[in-house]
């Protein structure tokens, strides 16, 4: 619970919206960082596709106002998602529609995209153990220059722990059978003709960025897949 609460005291509405996280990490200029430039590039596609289809719904801002139902959501989210704290930046009510699609872009963006570029690579970066011990045998140094290769392998998991942290990682990072990618909706829950034509836009985009990401990743030595549309799911489906 300590663990959770403070990594949740540092949650904020800006550090949900990659354009804004990234400018305030100061990650801007940072060469070869493949996360932010095709995690960018997913937000501006997935925002393009989400303005389209709720200023198809929402005609103006006092539309937006005057759903008591979202507002509802929002102040729900608000009170119970983040503890009715206004320093996190999450809105208590949408007032207009450019809030509103800031918001649920960067809903589906956590949802799919955040959780592919956390989550497929796991078992990548964690198969290697000393890469990311799932737990320490002894407690970390506290000074320089007084650890020795006996106390690291001391310090490392056994055997036993490693093959299911392992196990683990391997079963998380695995593309589920009934796996659906960003932008694909087996439902069909849009019937309308002007929705299902900005649905099939959103799905053009998703290749062309595709096509760009596979296009830079030929020339990497370590390709970066994560963000690659084809790879994301339409939501967390664990």
């Amino acid at each position: 619970m300590t663990i959770l609460r403070r990594s949740l005291s540092s949650v904020t509405y800006r550090s949900l919206c990659i354009p804004e996280d990234i400018k305030d990490r100061g990650l801007e200029a940072i060469p070869n960082f493949y996360y932010r430039d095709d995690g960018l590039r997913l937000w501006d596609v997935i925002h393009r596709f989400v303005q389209r289809v709720l200023g198809y719904y929402y005609k103006n801002d006092l539309e937006v106002q005057k759903d008591s139902e979202l507002q509802t959501w929002i102040l729900e989210i608000f009170e119970h998602g983040f503890l009715s704290k206004r320093n996190t930046g999450i809105p208590e009510r949408f007032t207009t529609v450019a809030e509103l699609i800031k918001f649920v872009t960067m809903v589906i963006f956590t949802g799919s995209a955040q959780h592919a570029a956390v989550n497929s690579g796991q078992y990548d970066f964690g198969g290697w153990m000393p890469n990311t011990p799932i737990s320490l045998q002894l407690p970390p140094p506290t000074t320089k220059g007084q650890t020795t290769e006996a106390t690291m392998l001391n310090t490392l998991p056994d055997v036993n722990v490693t093959v299911q942290g392992m196990a683990t990682l391997w079963l998380l990072s695995q593309q589920s059978t009934d796996f659906v990618p960003l932008g694909q909706y087996p439902e069909d829950h849009f019937t309308e003709e002007s929705p299902q034509r900005m649905v099939k836009g959103f799905q053009k985009e998703l290749e062309v960025l595709s096509a760009a990401i596979k296009d830079r990743n030929e020339h990497l030595e370590v390709p970066y897949v994560y963000l690659d549309p084809v790879e994301v799911e339409n939501s967390v489906a664990i």
